[in-house]
């Protein structure tokens, strides 16, 4: 539906995602996990028995806080009344000799305590600008200790790190990087992802799994010889590109030990899966191992202002301390006086609301409810996640495991439907997710602080509009018509 606009107004000039489908909802309002739309619609809100029905504006439970990023909400007065005394105080500064108290006290709460050995951070403006700080990081690291020669990156394919090229260079999604393959990073590589629904096989054990997928990287190191690589590259729990992939358990500590075995960095990003999100702060704290670099965004501030951080560890500030004394990466918007006093505020109401335990509970809540609602449906392949960040994986066919037909935007459906219903979920990737260009899946990530009641809101639009669009005549057909899934 597209923006309510009176006759005098031209059409947009924003630059869409997309030039050819309809024009987005415009947004006027947000409060809590709440979003408000003004495009004229009236609509009859009955989302579960305890709500009575009502005529009001279309109401949209924002049941993936943007993109993982709304952490505590919109509207928060007490993040709001941060910000405004910081601009009133300082609005910006550049870092090349300044510095300020709020990205101070920020860096301090973050990693004061040296959580895993991480002791230092810089403050940006995008999970792209993170990501691609942490590449130079890494590849500047090798060189100030002696090892120039240091100069590969391993990542993982279903992988996404961010639109930056060396982000994209790293990201192992096929639609993301076809425009780009002749700008793209020459000395980066992708493995299989550990993804356990889709290439554990039948009878191996989780060890085994883990095991088996540390010995393909250890391949990849030795053929692109010992003493290349800079660092391997992973997203703790995969995000968005394939739907909240958990590990398979001891799969990071083995890959851990193949890393320190040819003294290769570990860098997770924990732009989406981090800050809570999971139910611990950091999503690395599930997994027995500490990474030498981490990025984290989204919720770190929750949206309140653009804000990413990288998060680095002793052993490489005393690689950098040691040689030239710096980092070559200062950047305009750098520790940005602003954001960093947004993050601040959020992070101190993470603690006095107890706001990453509720998520804990909260994401017990939704895996229950997903797994009664709609876990014996026969589309659902997979329900996964952690926390407040979990995914619907959706196949053709359950035994067999089998994807829609490529050209079915079956995301897209439910997307829409969810929000008729509703409820706002993620599909910004949504196709591709099997392998990079099959499979389907829909992406759950609330605010932190959400309440039982609007877990069971949720879970009765999701429900909805899964019964909805799958009953539909095309995608029966669609089903019938499935591309078999071989391993």
């Amino acid at each position: 539906m597209s923006p309510s606009r009176t006759d005098d107004q031209p059409d947009t000039n924003l630059l869409y995602r997309s030039l050819h489908d309809q024009s987005p909802d415009l947004v006027v309002y947000a409060k809590g996990p709440y979003l408000w739309l003004d495009d004229g619609r009236k609509v009859r809100l009955i989302l579960i028995s305890h709500i009575d029905p009502l005529n009001i504006d279309f109401q949209i439970l924002d049941a993936c806080a943007g993109a993982a990023v709304a952490s505590i909400g919109h509207g928060d007065q007490r993040v709001i009344a941060a910000v405004t005394k910081q601009m009133t105080q300082l609005s910006y500064h550049h870092t090349s000799r300044l510095t300020n108290r709020a990205a101070e006290a920020l860096a301090h709460k973050l990693i004061g305590h040296r959580p895993g050995g991480l002791s230092h951070a810089i403050f940006l403006s995008s999970g792209s600008e993170a990501n691609e700080s942490a590449i130079k990081l890494a590849r500047q690291y090798w060189v100030e200790v002696g090892e120039p020669e240091r100069v590969h990156i391993i990542s993982r394919n279903g992988s996404y790190h961010g639109n930056s090229i060396g982000c994209v260079s790293l990201t192992g999604i096929p639609s993301r990087r076809k425009h780009f393959l002749p700008l793209l990073m020459p000395h980066t590589s992708q493995i299989s992802p550990c993804y356990s629904y889709r290439y554990q096989k039948d009878g191996e054990s989780d060890a085994e799994y883990s095991e088996r997928c540390a010995a393909e990287l250890e391949r990849e190191i030795l053929r692109v010889g010992e003493g290349r690589v800079a660092a391997f590259y992973a997203e703790t729990i995969v995000g968005a590109s394939a739907g909240n992939i958990v590990p398979a358990p001891g799969y990071f500590q083995a890959i851990r030990r193949v890393c320190d075995k040819y003294g290769v960095l570990l860098v997770l990003d924990e732009v989406m899966c981090g800050m809570g999100r999971t139910g611990k702060m950091h999503c690395w704290e599930w997994e027995g191992v500490t990474p030498d670099i981490q990025t984290i965004g989204k919720g770190l501030n929750g949206g309140y202002q653009a804000l990413s951080a990288v998060l680095i560890s002793e052993k490489v500030i005393a690689g950098l301390r040691n040689g030239s004394g710096s980092f070559a990466n200062g950047q305009t918007f750098q520790c940005h006086p602003a954001a960093a006093a947004a993050g601040l505020a959020v992070q101190t109401i993470f603690e006095s609301d107890n706001v990453i335990e509720n998520c804990a509970k909260r994401g017990k809540e939704l895996t229950a409810a997903l797994e009664k609602a709609v876990g014996n449906h026969p589309n659902v392949g997979e329900i996964r996640g952690r926390g407040l960040f979990q995914s619907i994986e959706f196949v053709a066919d359950r035994k067999t495991k089998s994807t829609f037909p490529v050209n079915l935007p079956l995301s897209n459906m439910l997307n829409d439907t969810i929000f008729e219903r509703g409820a706002l979920v993620y599909s910004g990737f949504g196709k591709g997710t099997a392998d990079g260009v099959r499979g389907d899946h829909i992406l759950l990530s609330p605010p932190l602080n959400i309440t039982s009641e609007q877990v069971d809101e949720m879970v009765y639009a999701v429900k909805a509009g899964i019964e909805n669009v799958f009953s539909r005549p095309e995608v029966v057909e669609a089903a019938a018509l499935a591309e078999p899934w071989v391993l």
